[in-house]
């Protein structure tokens, strides 16, 4: 099966059609696309155009039972070495009106042209260079096209062609909906055809996953003119996805035809999300007193596989922010913050109890080594918080030390449920409407 030679990441599996060629199967990547068709003659030919799309190293011959024994890729052009041209005559340059002169292009490589003045004595014959742009053609000049020949030995009766183009790519965008009792998360499939011609699509599959594939570095894409196609998006729908083999397939269900420098959306799927928001305080630990405001955030959690892409967030019906979405799992938790709460305030004091000296030499040898001096002290942490809104709010609360804390030891003061996970002290408290209060807790840590 020719599905066992490739490593999916997250691409469109495309039926294409076109009057002069035959069916040829398109998987989209996010960055580009892998082009599949029978192998119907050698060489392969390809424009110009269509070469500077291609990946070159990824051209090769596929079948279950077929042995590459070589192959080349030569461009070639026709020479304009000989074609009748006219020149911009020297004596015009500094004149509104232009003088040419007929001539024979003898080194297009070196602009070298050879032209017969009859002023001259005996018309003789003159070779010299001139600047390209000071040359007229009479024909368009021709392009370069490139081909790719193989010699291979197979028992298959049928031959696959297949290469990566950088025209063709996809990717999800999400709108996350937030209102008072429920949230909706509508996902999209941007597929975007940065071609020159349209194509048509018969049978599509969207797959989820994730395997680094590297893009051309010479790829620029502008979207400032780009076309977002709706009008036929409610012809095609896709399908529930199914898990297969660690990769999410969505299913097409009806052609579709993207035009050249298109964005071309269909709407994927509504899962269930459940939507928690809460004020962060996430700092790092100093021995001096701060102050700050929460992180407006969300904890973000869906009952089906979720592809990354770009989530745009809207409360009640107004746009507040942005995040990118990583590849998200069924039930895990993706937190995100959008930006300030400055109705959430925080005022941290710090205060060292006691600090005492660690004596560490160490004896090498002959000689006695001395370490830098280590402290072992004890921090006692006063953070008082403030709402100041008019309803209750969640607030979570991560003090992280820096690698020149070690041995960080959590000290509870009071009855509040402060707890440590590795380097980092959390908490979780509720704020009534305009409350303030006031946290404790002490640490114990060796530093310099």
């Amino acid at each position: 099966m020719l599905s066992r030679t490739f490593i999916f990441f997250m691409f469109v599996f495309l039926l294409v059609k076109s009057e002069n060629n035959p069916s040829y199967s398109v998987r989209i990547y996010s960055n580009q696309a892998e082009i599949i068709h029978l192998l119907d003659k050698l060489p392969l030919e390809f424009t110009d155009d269509e070469w500077n799309e291609i990946r070159s190293d990824s051209i090769t011959l596929l079948g279950d039972n077929i042995h590459i024994t070589s192959q080349t890729i030569s461009e070639k052009r026709k020479s304009l070495n000989g074609a009748k041209i006219y020149i911009r005559s020297p004596i015009s340059l500094d004149k509104s009106t232009l003088i040419f002169v007929q001539g024979i292009l003898i080194d297009e490589a070196n602009y070298l042209v050879k032209i017969q003045d009859e002023s001259i004595a005996g018309q003789q014959t003159l070779f010299f260079s001139v600047p390209p742009d000071h040359i007229f053609y009479l024909e368009q000049p021709p392009k370069s096209k490139f081909y790719v020949n193989f010699t291979y030995d197979t028992t298959d009766s049928q031959v696959h062609v297949t290469y990566l183009r950088s025209n063709l790519k996809w990717h999800t965008q999400y709108q996350l909906n937030l209102y008072e009792n429920n949230s909706t998360l509508i996902a999209m499939a941007n597929i975007r055809n940065d071609g020159k011609l349209p194509i048509s699509i018969d049978q599509a599959e969207l797959i989820g996953g994730d395997v680094n594939l590297n893009a051309r570095a010479k790829q620029t894409f502008f979207y400032i003119s780009a076309t977002i196609n709706y009008e036929k998006a409610a012809e095609s729908t896709i399908e529930q996805g199914t898990e297969l083999f660690g990769l999410y397939v969505f299913t097409i269900n009806q052609p579709f035809t993207i035009d050249a420098k298109t964005n071309y959306l269909l709407p994927m799927f509504r899962p269930y999300v459940t939507v928690e928001r809460y004020g962060l305080i996430s700092k790092h630990f100093q021995t001096t007193s701060n102050t700050g405001y929460a992180q407006r955030s969300y904890d973000l959690r869906s009952d089906r596989y979720l592809s990354r892409g770009n989530c745009i967030i809207r409360e009640s019906d107004r746009i507040v922010g942005e995040t990118f979405l990583p590849n998200l799992g069924a039930k895990d938790k993706y937190h995100f913050s959008i930006g300030q709460d400055t109705d959430i305030f925080y005022k941290e004091n710090v205060s060292l109890i006691s600090s005492t000296k660690l004596e560490e030499n160490h004896q090498h040898e002959t000689q006695t080594i001395h370490t830098p001096t280590r402290k072992l002290s004890i921090y006692e942490i006063n953070i008082q918080i403030k709402n100041f809104k008019t309803r209750s709010v969640t607030v979570e609360y991560e003090q992280r030390f820096l690698y020149s804390f070690q041995n960080v030891q959590l000290i509870m003061l009071n009855n509040h449920s402060f707890i440590q996970d590795g380097e980092t002290i959390k908490s979780k408290m509720i704020l009534q409407n305009n409350d303030d209060q006031t946290f404790s807790y002490r640490i114990e840590a060796i530093h310099q």
